[in-house]
């Protein structure tokens, strides 16, 4: 039992590497590296999945062609308005209240004016009016007074030359038999 009696050193100095040190720290740093991920799929959650998925996803193409010009009402509306210019008298209807436009070939069309433009003055005088032309409506929109024009009581005819044909010399050939 002369074991017990041994009494411990007074100085016990230890000395280690510290690369190993370093090393031993790194291999912990990489060894718990990485992600593990596990999922559990049943066929039942997959198609409700599936089909909720495909309701975002449809759901929000048909939110965005809803937003498209393309496939809204007034687009449709709008495509049939073209821009125009005619040249006519102007005329007030006093039942309706409206402005007309009666063209050189008695064409009446009716115009839609602003309320801020006040036409009266130019009632019964001819006038170059330009805007949106509906043809199926037969109506004008006149969008400002810059759009119209004060043309003068009679239109001026412009000289035009017509060609006249002129005789030309038919030849004859003549076939000599011998």
């Amino acid at each position: 039992m002369a074991t017990s009696n041994i009494e411990p050193p007074l100085v016990d100095v230890k000395v280690t590497n510290p690369v190993t040190y370093l090393r031993r720290w790194w291999e912990k740093v990489i060894g718990n590296e990485g992600m593990e991920v596990k999922i559990t799929i049943r066929p039942l959650t997959t198609v409700v999945a599936l089909v909720i998925l495909g309701t975002i996803v449809f759901g929000i193409g048909n939110i965005e062609s809803d937003a498209s010009p393309t496939s809204s009402p007034s687009s449709t509306i709008i495509s049939s308005w073209k821009e125009t210019a005619f040249t006519g008298k102007l005329q007030l209807s006093l039942t309706t209240n409206k402005y007309f436009l009666i063209t050189t070939s008695s064409e009446a069309i009716t115009l839609d004016v602003p309320d801020n433009l006040d036409l009266l003055t130019l009632v019964g005088k001819r006038i170059f009016a330009i805007g949106q032309y509906n043809k199926t409506e037969r109506l004008l929109k006149v969008f400002d007074v810059k759009d119209l024009e004060v043309l003068s009581k009679t239109p001026v005819p412009i000289p035009t030359i017509e060609p006249t044909p002129s005789a030309t010399p038919i030849a004859t050939d003549t076939i000599e038999t011998q």
